[in-house]
C-alpha cells in the first residue's frame, strides 16, 4: 500500500466523503438491523403490505413471498419481506 501525503484540504475532503458515505449507506442498514423484528405474523405483514389476508395467502400460494409454517402458525422472516420489497421495487422514471 502506497501512502501519499497531500494538502490538508484534500485530506479533509477524503474524510468528509468517507463519513458522508458511512452516514448515507451504512448507518441506515445498521439501524434497520437493530430495530427490526426477526419474524412477523400474518396480521403484521398484512399491515406492512397494506393487503388483505386473502391476498397475502395468494402471495404465498404463488411463491412470491417466502414464509415459515409450523402447524397452523405462519411466520415471515424480516429478510424474506425485505427480499419481497426489493424484488417488487420499481424506480420512478425508468422505462420497463
Amino acid at each position: 500500500m502506497e501512502l501519499i501525503i497531500t494538502n490538508p484540504e484534500k485530506i479533509q475532503e477524503l474524510v468528509n466523503d468517507a463519513v458522508a458515505k458511512a452516514v448515507s449507506e451504512v448507518l441506515p442498514r445498521v439501524y434497520r438491523q437493530m430495530y427490526k423484528k426477526p419474524v412477523y405474523t400474518n396480521d403484521e405483514v398484512c399491515e406492512l403490505l397494506k393487503v388483505s389476508k386473502r391476498h397475502l395467502q395468494y402471495l404465498r400460494d404463488t411463491e412470491q413471498i417466502n414464509y415459515i409454517q409450523n402447524g397452523r402458525k405462519i411466520l415471515y422472516r424480516a429478510e424474506d419481506l425485505e427480499a419481497f420489497f426489493n424484488a417488487n421495487h420499481i424506480n420512478a422514471g425508468v422505462e420497463r
